[in-house]
């Protein structure tokens, strides 16, 4: 799995659910699993339809990253607290299997064993709401307290972002970490990359210092500038994006300083339109929809599925066999065994934009019912059941 990013980690319930957060200040919505925006006033055309920014971000997080829920549910066990089973009953329970079904996915167990799941999995929401309301009653708390004068005098200005809202970071503070993460001096090389995050913010920020205000970097010069002070400029450049030092465009082509105070129109403009016109290239680019399978190299055995959006069912699957709750436990079994070098992920039939479709939202439907149909076919013709695929036999050919 790759790096979450921070503004996921510090998102709130709400914006989680949606997959993006926005902000108010610049009129931009931002996805919180990959960064890429859309901007308030722009309308993105896609496959003959026209959608408002946040439209446009609801399609790209179906797009591009399946669901939340599936993007979530392959995290790390580390951050959500849940376990391999869990995960697999709640992609279950959001597909609307009923109990015996799941049973019969699972190759086991009881209806009131899934029942006791059920009921765990409310009662762990009850504790979590709980736990998430102490926890703000407990920093309100402590925002209503009055600093003294003295760390009143030595307090940093305003970091940016939401940085600010959950981190004060003092003058005597930003010295002392300067001094141990630059020991030759604030103008010599950074010893090492600090995993504590005020101490990481206190770096970035004294990092973004080498960058001129107003001027448009290439990312090769951004590395430049980098790797003078820091091997590792790749961590170091997501980083200062990731936490609101820098921004760029999306295809990575201009970077540039972000300034603390920017707000509402004060905006970069020379920048507007070029977003716009990658937004809008990207955006009107037909996506790849049909039929695929993943292929077991060893034994011949075959996985069959489809999407309306090729590439992103594809690490859609990749997602949940990596994180061990795919809905073919047989699949998942070998998988685990010998590895994603055993298998390839290969296209049974690509369905072309239908150019006669009407260009309204009944057009995505359209490409579902066909894509569906396709498979259907394939499974059909393949017949990827017991000793020869992953697919669950239909129930009514078990009759």
């Amino acid at each position: 799995m790759d790096t979450i990013s921070e503004d996921l980690l510090h998102a709130d319930i709400h914006d989680l659910k949606l997959g993006y957060v926005e902000d108010s200040g610049v009129d931009t919505y931002t996805c919180l699993i990959c960064g890429y925006q859309t901007e308030k006033g722009i309308v993105y055309p896609e496959n003959g339809v026209l959608y408002e920014a946040e439209k446009s971000m609801r399609r790209h997080i179906q797009d591009e990253h399946d669901s939340m829920l599936d993007y979530l549910l392959s995290l790390d066990k580390k951050l959500t607290g849940l376990t391999d089973l869990q995960r697999t009953l709640i992609g279950f329970f959001n597909q609307g299997l009923s109990d015996h079904d799941i049973i019969a996915e699972i190759d086991g167990g009881s209806t009131s064993t899934i029942r006791n799941h059920r009921f765990m999995l409310r009662e762990k929401m009850k504790q979590a709401k709980l736990f998430l309301a102490v926890m703000e009653l407990m920093e309100e708390g402590g925002k209503g307290r009055q600093p003294s004068a003295a760390s009143s005098k030595t307090a940093q200005s305003k970091l940016p972002g939401k940085l600010g809202e959950r981190l004060s970071i003092t003058n005597e503070e930003n010295e002392q970490i300067l001094s141990i993460y630059f020991a030759d001096g604030l103008y010599g090389p950074l010893t090492s990359f600090p995993k504590q995050e005020k101490r990481r913010v206190t770096v970035l920020r004294h990092m973004a210092g080498d960058f001129e205000q107003g001027r448009i970097y290439s990312e090769k010069e951004v590395n430049q500038v980098i790797e003078a002070r820091y091997a590792d400029f790749v961590t170091m450049r997501r980083y200062l994006i990731e936490y609101g030092f820098m921004d760029r465009l999306p295809d990575g082509s201009e970077y540039w300083v972000k300034q603390p105070e920017e707000k509402g129109k004060v905006k970069k403009e020379m920048k507007n339109q070029r977003r716009k016109e990658l937004v809008d290239e990207y955006m009107s680019t037909p996506r790849p929809m049909g039929v695929l399978q993943i292929r077991n190299l060893e034994n011949g055995k075959i996985y069959v599925t489809s999407g309306t959006n090729l590439p992103g069912a594809i690490n859609g699957q990749k997602a949940r066999l990596h994180s061990n709750y795919h809905v073919s436990q047989a699949l998942q079994k070998d998988w685990k065994e010998l590895g994603e070098e055993a298998f390839a992920f290969e296209i049974l039939e690509e369905l072309q934009p239908d150019p006669q479709a009407a260009n309204d939202l009944k057009q995505q439907k359209i490409y579902t019912d066909k894509v569906a149909k396709m498979e259907k076919e394939w499974l059909e013709k393949l017949q990827p059941y017991d000793d020869k695929g992953y697919n669950k036999r239909p129930r009514a050919d078990k009759l």
